[in-house]
C-alpha cells in the first residue's frame, strides 16, 4: 500500500484550562509525544502518547528516545494494512507501549487515508454510533458547581478522583457527586493507585452507601491481593487500570477475583489491536470495559480514542477523550463533546487536520 519514508518524534507542553489533582499528583500541563509519519509519496499520519511515568513509567524524554529507535529500524518499511502493525512495532524494542501507540496511530491514520475509510472501520466498523463521555470530579475547590455544569450539558457519566485522601472524606466527596449528578447517570470513583490498603478497605466498605457504580484502581497495580480484599468488602465492582499491561494481566484479575472490569488504554496496551483484544476477552468474561485517555491528550490520541470508543465490541463503564481539558489544541477540528457523548470523525483515517503551526508554538525541548 505504501512504504515509510521518515518519522519523526517531537514533545508538546500545552497548559491545563485548570490544575487536575489526582493520587496526590497535581497535573497543570500535558506534556506529550507527538509523531508524524510521512510516506515515500509524501502523504503524512499523525499519532501522539501521554507521558505518564506512574503509569507506564515513561517520560516524555523517554517517548521522544523510544520513537527515535525505532524509527531507525520502521523507515523503508512497506505497510500492506493494519493487521501487520504491531508484528511490525511490537519487537522493535521492550516495553515501551506508550510511543508504540503513537506510531501505531499514525499508521493507521495513513492506512485510512490511503484507503479512504475511518479508523473505526478499519477496526471492524462501528458498535454503537456514539459513546457516553465522562467527566472527571478532580479536587478543584469548585469541581461539584463543575459537575452540576456537565450535567446541565446532558453528560451522563462522571469520575471522582480520590485518594491519597482520608476515605472518609473521599466518601464524602462521592456521595454528594451522586446527589448533585442524580440517579441516571454513571458514577465512579477512582483512587489511582492512591489509597493504602487499609484506607482501600475503608472506601471499598462505604462505596455502595455512597451510591458509586464502581471504585477503580484502589491500591498499587501489582498489589493483587488486596485488589481481591476491597472486591470482597466492597458492595459494587471494582475495576483495574494501573494494574492492566497486558492481555494476561486482565486474566489474571479475573482468576483472582480482583477485579470485575477495567481501563483500557492505548499508552499501556501498545496499539489499537491490543485494546480491542483486551475488550474482546473482557466481553467473554463478562467483565466492564471503560476507555480512556490520559490527562490530557491533544484531539490527536482523542481522535483515536473516539474510534475505538464506536468500535468495541461492549463499553458499559463509558469512554474519556481528554483534549477539552486544554486551553489550546492542535489540530483544526477538535474532537467535539456534544450533550455527554464524543463525536467520532467519519474523515479518513484518524480524521482530524493538524495544524502545524500549533505543534511549533507548543513544542518544547527534550
Amino acid at each position: 500500500m505504501f512504504k515509510i519514508a521518515k518519522i519523526e518524534a517531537c514533545a508538546v507542553a500545552i497548559p491545563l484550562k485548570m490544575p487536575i489533582k489526582m493520587s496526590g499528583i497535581l497535573i497543570e500541563t500535558c506534556d506529550n509525544l507527538i509523531v508524524k509519519v510521512t510516506d515515500t509519496e509524501g502523504n503524512v499520519g499523525w499519532g501522539e502518547a501521554s507521558s505518564a511515568p506512574t503509569m507506564t513509567g515513561e517520560t516524555v524524554e523517554g517517548l521522544v528516545a523510544a520513537t527515535n529507535f525505532m524509527a531507525q529500524r520502521l523507515e523503508g518499511t512497506e505497510i500492506q494494512d493494519q493487521n501487520q502493525l504491531v508484528a511490525a512495532i511490537e519487537p522493535l524494542m521492550v516495553a515501551n507501549h506508550s510511543a508504540k501507540s503513537a506510531i501505531d496511530g499514525a499508521l493507521y491514520d495513513l492506512i485510512g487515508k490511503h484507503t479512504n475509510k475511518p479508523m473505526y472501520e478499519l477496526l471492524g466498523g462501528k458498535k454503537r454510533d456514539q459513546a457516553p463521555m465522562f467527566w472527571m470530579i478532580a479536587g478543584s475547590k469548585d469541581e461539584m458547581e463543575l459537575a452540576q455544569a456537565r450535567i446541565d450539558e446532558g453528560y451522563i457519566a462522571f469520575k471522582v478522583k480520590v485518594g491519597p485522601n482520608p476515605p472518609e472524606y473521599d466518601l464524602e466527596r462521592s456521595e454528594k457527586s451522586r446527589k448533585i449528578c442524580g440517579d441516571n447517570v454513571h458514577v465512579s470513583a477512582d483512587a489511582n493507585q492512591g489509597y493504602s490498603p487499609e484506607n482501600a478497605f475503608t472506601f471499598a466498605k462505604g462505596a455502595g452507601n455512597a451510591g458509586l457504580d464502581f471504585f477503580e484502581q484502589p491500591v498499587h497495580g501489582h498489589d493483587i491481593k488486596s485488589m481481591s480484599k476491597c472486591a470482597e468488602l466492597c458492595d459494587v465492582p471494582i475495576g483495574a487500570d494501573e494494574g492492566i499491561h497486558s492481555i494476561e494481566d486482565i486474566q489474571k484479575h479475573y482468576d483472582a477475583g480482583a477485579a470485575m472490569g477495567g481501563s483500557l488504554k492505548l499508552i499501556k496496551l501498545g496499539s489499537a489491536q491490543g485494546v480491542m483484544e483486551g475488550a474482546k476477552l473482557m466481553q467473554s468474561l463478562s467483565m466492564s470495559v471503560n476507555l480512556a485517555g490520559k490527562t490530557a491528550d491533544t484531539s490527536i490520541a482523542s481522535a483515536a480514542i473516539s474510534h475505538l470508543a464506536v468500535s468495541l465490541p461492549t463499553l458499559e463503564w463509558d469512554a474519556s477523550v481528554t483534549n477539552q481539558y486544554l486551553t489550546d489544541d492542535i489540530v483544526k477540528n477538535p474532537i467535539p463533546v456534544v450533550n455527554g457523548h464524543i463525536i467520532t470523525p467519519d474523515g479518513p483515517g484518524l480524521g482530524i487536520e493538524v495544524d502545524e503551526s500549533k505543534i511549533d508554538q507548543y513544542r518544547r525541548a527534550v
